[in-house]
């Protein structure tokens, strides 16, 4: 008997903790138990191959949007070559409606619901010799296995070099957002901390790189929170990163102090704003308050040693583009190390599906179920917003153009409508679809300003290209300078001179003292800066050494005559 649990996930460097779950909880039927993990990169024809060459007994999907598309053309093919073989599915995409999934696929069965505990009963019933007294709908809401009797599954990491560790500490949220299927189920489970931070040990030890907790609101609990932060503090290697989804409002004191003390990178926040719209927010089923949530991201982002990451979601009810717009420039006017601009998924079985009619939703008939238009927002209107998404990701979340965004930003009345008149400059010239250089990103923006500067003549060139210069090296050491800059050939023996004496002195970067003077040139980068900073001044950037959450090097500011 041979039973396979198969994962198709959106990425290589994701990994499918359900498929994981499930295996640990089949006791001494472990053995008969085999997961295999693909990407929705990977040709159909190959996934297919590969499952055939294991000629499993019983082969168990795990469903998603993501893989939902290749699911449905893929099965079918699976009973050709397989025809003997038990097909099962599980996960969000199949368990709203499991009788039609199962026709539609020919499905032996569907698992809904947590599905740890029906899975360890389908095995046994396969491995015994009763798997047809097994209904066709297994349903894990009638009996839950507690979180705290998962087994830890992660005690080889083999399988996940190079890979994201995801970890579950509570299952279940507090909340009621409409467009999310966790809002269906209000059952909250915990894992004891005692055990949390026993196993978060593991990866301290093993210095893992990330761990993404998945749990939907993790400080949702404050005593089941902050003794699992207390102990990461206490415990940091120096390496790990922990990556946890917050409510920013329910933060206090206590949680503020701690976060004080991470190191810079050890953690990070993410944080679902979604709409400022009062109306809106009331509408989707929210409790939230924004004055709460920007108090707590600026206290956050005044230590500068927490990466926070804010979420806006496009197409909710009662929201149009001037309302959407509100909501992005009070976002944006937090500065968080990242802005994800996400499209609202009309999630099958959710209440956003059920309320569909009522606000003439329009979404797609395939996965994501993304949506197209709304009563209050037109498809031309969320054309623009992708547009304006491409642009944020280009330019904002690279983390790559801060000080030229910037500047840039005071020459508009808002960061959207900086954001818009970037958009329309890609779409007048082609850019949109096209995989730009680095360089040409910079070069891109020189041009926009070029534009702004001949049709409104308030921005200095001169302090654009030097912010364009800045961010530039900040990240990247070039030995070919881009065309946008000036040459420095007239400051050649100012640049001689400053890196000699370093190689002499050593007095600007210690850490430095064995290099000569060649050697200094290819580690260090000596650009010129006239206009930004009001006088002539040398940047020294030194590239041995990042700052751990923007990825910057180290930079001296050396005066000249």
């Amino acid at each position: 008997m041979k039973i396979l649990l198969v994962a198709i996930n959106a990425k290589y460097i994701h990994s499918n903790p359900a498929v994981f779950s499930l295996k640990s909880c089949t006791g001494k039927y472990e053995p008969y138990v085999e997961v295999l993990e693909f990407t929705i990169n990977q040709q159909p024809s190959f996934i297919l191959r590969e499952i055939y060459r294991k000629h499993a007994d019983v082969v168990a999907f795990s469903c998603y949007i993501w893989n939902r598309n290749m699911l449905d053309s893929m099965i079918p093919d699976l009973h050709k070559v397989l025809p003997d073989a038990d097909i099962w599915a599980g996960g969000p995409e199949v368990s709203y409606n499991a009788l039609e999934m199962i026709q539609r696929w020919k499905l032996r069965g569907v698992m809904c619901g947590p599905g740890e505990a029906v899975f360890s009963v389908l095995v046994s019933s396969y491995v015994e010799g009763h798997s047809g007294n097994l209904p066709s709908v297994l349903d894990g809401n009638v009996h839950r296995l507690p979180l705290n009797d998962i087994p830890f599954w992660y005690e080889d990491l083999s399988d996940f070099e190079h890979r994201i560790i995801y970890y579950e500490s509570s299952r279940g949220c507090p909340f009621s957002c409409s467009y999310c299927l966790s809002s269906i189920d209000k059952n909250m489970d915990f894992r004891c901390v005692e055990r949390v931070c026993r196993e978060l040990h593991f990866f301290l030890e093993r210095k893992v790189p990330q761990v993404k907790f998945v749990d939907r609101t993790f400080n949702c609990k404050k005593e089941h929170a902050l003794p699992i932060l207390r102990y990461i503090l206490a415990y940091d290697n120096g390496v790990t990163n922990f990556h946890f989804e917050i409510a920013a409002d329910l933060l206090d004191e206590d949680y503020f102090i701690l976060f004080e003390q991470f190191r810079p990178g050890a953690i990070q926040l993410e944080i679902g704003v979604q709409s400022t719209c009062l109306q809106t927010i009331c509408e989707i089923d929210r409790v939230t308050d924004f004055e709460k949530i920007a108090a707590a991201v600026r206290r956050i982002s005044s230590s500068h040693n927490i990466h926070v990451h804010l979420d806006l979601i496009a197409g909710l009810p009662f929201e149009d583009l001037h309302t959407f717009q509100n909501s992005f420039n009070d976002v944006y006017s937090l500065y968080p190390e990242q802005l994800q601009l996400g499209f609202l998924k009309v999630l099958k079985g959710s209440n956003m599906e059920l309320r569909s009619d009522k606000y003439e939703l329009k979404y797609t008939d395939l996965p994501p179920y993304e949506v197209l238009s709304t009563k209050w927002l037109s498809y031309e209107e969320i054309c623009r917003l992708k547009q304006i998404e491409e642009i944020l990701e280009i330019y904002y979340n690279s983390g790559q153009f801060k000080n030229t965004l910037q500047y840039l930003n005071k020459f508009f009345s808002t960061p959207y409508d900086m954001y818009d008149n970037l958009a329309s400059w890609f779409s007048e010239h082609d850019l949109f679809g096209v995989q730009s250089s680095r360089v040409r990103k910079y070069e891109i923006l020189s041009e926009f300003g070029v534009w702004y500067q001949n049709h409104f003549g308030e921005l200095n060139l001169k302090i654009l290209r030097e912010n364009l210069a800045y961010d530039l090296y900040l990240r990247e050491n070039m030995k070919n300078r881009p065309s946008f800059l000036l040459s420095l050939e007239e400051r050649k023996n100012d640049i001689h001179d400053l890196l000699y004496e370093e190689s002499e002195t050593h007095k600007l970067f210690p850490k430095l003292s064995g290099c000569s003077y060649r050697e200094l040139t290819k580690v260090l980068h000596v650009e010129i800066f006239e206009e930004i900073l009001k006088k002539p001044v040398a940047l020294v950037f030194s590239y041995d050494k990042r700052d751990p959450l923007t990825n910057n090097c180290a930079v001296i500011q050396v005066p000249l005559k």
